[in-house]
């Protein structure tokens, strides 16, 4: 969501709809039918940065990314772990202004911090910071450098973290 659109991710259909804010739709973007979207936002550059699952049905699993899409629907580059660290459930992600990325890395309770390109920058909250909570929600507020993190599990809550993003 901004200031002028609202992005909604559809989980049965596998689109991204773009309303303006007198609610009239500017546009859809079919995904892969594959992809599952959980949440997108729309970065800098006017593609779209997507957290989503596909079940691989050869293991048995489910596999989890952050990918960036086009408004074709075509992807151009995805995030789907590194060689240090796999990527668990990613419920959320937010976008900074220089196309920072913020995932929220539910199944390894933690927040990622990727760059532009999705390439993993560093781990910026750890699951001790999160209280041993799992976050789900994401809101980076740039002016202030501020994080907020919805938490789920045994009481929930939110955690507010000051991670000005240069």
């Amino acid at each position: 969501m901004t200031s002028t659109r609202l992005l909604v991710t559809t989980y049965r259909t596998h689109q991204l709809i773009e309303f303006d804010s007198d609610g009239d739709e500017l546009r859809r973007v079919q995904l892969p039918d594959d992809m599952t979207p959980q949440h997108a936002v729309e970065s800098p550059t006017g593609t779209f940065i997507v957290g989503c699952y596909k079940y691989n049905k050869e293991q048995g699993v489910f596999q989890y990314d952050v990918v960036e899409v086009n408004d074709g629907g075509e992807v151009l580059r995805q995030f789907s772990g590194s060689r240090l660290t796999s990527l668990g459930y990613t419920s959320y992600v937010a976008i900074d202004s220089h196309g920072n990325i913020f995932v929220a890395d539910n199944d390894n309770g933690r927040i990622l911090l990727l760059d532009a390109h999705l390439s993993l920058r560093r781990v910026i909250i750890d699951k001790h910071q999160l209280n041993i909570k799992w976050p789900s929600r994401l809101c980076y507020r740039e002016q202030s450098g501020q994080l907020s993190v919805g938490l789920d599990g045994y009481q929930g809550g939110v955690a507010m973290f000051d991670v000005l993003c240069r």
